[in-house]
């Protein structure tokens, strides 16, 4: 399509229709294209067409061998997902980023960049995205011979997916867990796990997974030493996979039924496997299966007693074992720029951070100080609870919200006015101190404490009915006389008295009249002997 032929914005729709009709896959091709919208067409596109053509072209260099490329695609995705709060495409590019890294072998970087994706899906509770990005990680670990780690990432994702999960989910996830028992030498465990993914895949549609489980079993079967079953199962899924364009896939299939071929003395069958696993398409990024497959095919020759098929195979090794040197090479050279190019965009973030921090940093002081005040002024300056003003401003807005019981307590110190004259105003002070501190202590999180006067408190509980509000009331009469209170004369005895008025939280628009109503509860407490509670209940 001519570039001037329409409008750009003709062009960059036509452009992305064509995109997402292409099968969604690395595709080298896809990159061409959006590599085109990307440097002559950034200005037409949006932010969200933006972070998709930046997603498909950090796989399309994947796929073709663009490694580095790939990642500062996705290290612009991640800045711009990250800008525009666009967390699911930040995953999705921190998944790329792995994925690369785990190929260029440079697994702490991928793991990090898996982990960072998973903390996120965490944090924002996307189940789904946590689940693909634990097997995603498995893998890493696994290959750094961590089962144990793998195992619990893949048993944790299957119980995020839950029993309701998409079938694909838990089956895949079950046939993780399979491979790694296998792998872990517990056949009889991943029999189990794999027979139950397989039951899900022939019972709910999920038909696709099934050459993944079959050759997994296959697996498990050789494991226990049944070859021959092994073989068997290996050629369905062979079968299967040959309607799949998934060539990692048939690879893996065609080199494990050859070796298990080899072990019951049928070479000629091994090597029709190998043969057709030569002829498969072998990318870039299969150089480790190259090798592999080149020095079976090298053992298979020599077993056979044919130099000529061996040499021929041993060239086909060499070549490998150079491809993977210099993509062992092209990794030092990826993950040293990767780091260099994140540390001076961190560095760059650091020196932006900071003078906004410097533009900031006297609006926060001026913010502080205005707490500080705000602090003073609804503080009671000795106890620090609420002073009277500020507690009925409070109940005023317990008033103002949606219906729900209550309960008003008035609390008065039993024979303050002794304390006062036998030790002193600052035993007194003291005693108020540790009063509000006991009382504070039988509280819960959201109750509101304020003083009243003098020795006199009032305590608001919301969501508490009678028979609640004097179990509380209880607690602090049993916390406060629980020990003495200390100061710097003798030890002082303290009980209280309260009063307790239970009504609905509208009733506290009237605050007056619900504290009288409490104040004459606590007389009552008074008249009975003291250190005790009253409750009464005050219609709304």
């Amino acid at each position: 399509m001519a570039k001037n032929s329409i409008s750009p914005r003709k062009y960059v729709d036509a452009e992305l229709s064509a995109l997402r009709a292409a099968p969604q896959v690395q595709s080298v091709t896809s990159l061409g294209r959006g590599e085109v919208l990307l440097k002559d067409y950034q200005e037409h596109l949006s932010v969200d067409e933006t972070l998709y053509v930046l997603r498909l072209c950090a796989s399309g260099c994947q796929a073709a061998g663009r490694w580095l490329d790939g990642l500062q695609m996705s290290r612009r995705g991640i800045d711009l997902a990250t800008r525009n709060h666009k967390l699911r495409d930040k995953i999705a590019f921190l998944a790329i980023t792995g994925n690369i890294h785990s190929f260029l072998r440079n697994m702490h970087l991928a793991i990090r960049a898996m982990h960072e994706a998973i903390f996120i899906a965490e944090h924002e509770q996307l189940l789904e995205d946590q689940v693909k990005l634990l097997q995603g990680l498995g893998p890493m670990y696994s290959r750094l011979q961590l089962f144990e780690t793998a195992l619990s990432l893949y048993q944790r994702a299957l119980d995020l997916s839950g029993e309701n999960a998409p079938a694909p989910i838990r089956i895949g996830v079950l046939n993780n867990i399979a491979g790694v028992h296998c792998a872990m030498g517990h056949p009889d465990v991943a029999a189990r796990d794999i027979e139950t993914a397989i039951h899900i895949a022939q019972t709910q549609s999920s038909r696709d997974w099934l050459p993944h489980l079959l050759h997994t079993r296959a697996e498990i079967l050789a494991s226990q030493g049944e070859i021959k079953q092994a073989i068997a199962e290996g050629d369905a899924a062979m079968a299967l996979l040959h309607v799949r364009n998934n060539i990692p896939v048939q690879l893996r299939v065609l080199m494990d039924t050859a070796s298990w071929l080899v072990l019951i003395g049928d070479l000629d069958g091994a090597r029709l496997r190998l043969t057709e696993a030569v002829a498969l398409p072998l990318e870039q990024s299969l150089h480790e299966m190259r090798e592999e497959l080149a020095l079976a095919r090298v053992k298979l020759e020599r077993a056979s007693d044919n130099p000529k098929h061996a040499l021929d195979a041993f060239d086909d090794y060499l070549a490998a074992l150079e491809d993977g040197k210099k993509i062992a090479l092209e990794s030092q050279r990826v993950a040293t720029q990767f780091v260099e190019d994140v540390e001076r965009t961190e560095a760059r973030g650091r020196r932006e951070s900071a003078a906004i921090n410097e533009l900031t940093l006297r609006l926060i002081e001026t913010q502080a100080e205005a707490q500080r005040v705000d602090r003073q002024v609804s503080r009671d300056p000795l106890t620090g609870v609420l002073n009277r003003t500020a507690f009925e401003l409070a109940a005023n807005r317990a008033a103002g919200g949606a219906s729900q019981p209550v309960a008003l307590m008035m609390l008065d110190i039993d024979n303050f006015r002794a304390v006062n004259t036998d030790y002193g105003h600052p035993a007194g002070d003291k005693v108020l101190e540790a009063v509000v501190e006991r009382i504070r202590q039988a509280l819960r999180t959201n109750d509101l404490l304020g003083r009243y006067g003098g020795d006199e408190f009032l305590l608001l509980c919301p969501g508490v009915g009678p028979r609640t509000g004097a179990a509380i009331a209880s607690r602090v009469l049993m916390k406060i006389a629980s020990e003495p209170i200390l100061h710097e004369g003798p030890a002082v005895n303290v009980t209280v008295s309260m009063g307790v008025a239970c009504t609905q939280s509208k009733t506290l628009s009237t605050l007056p009249y619900l504290i009288k109503r409490a104040d004459a509860a606590l007389r009552r407490a008074k008249l009975a002997g003291k250190n005790r509670a009253v409750t009464v209940r005050v219609n709304a």
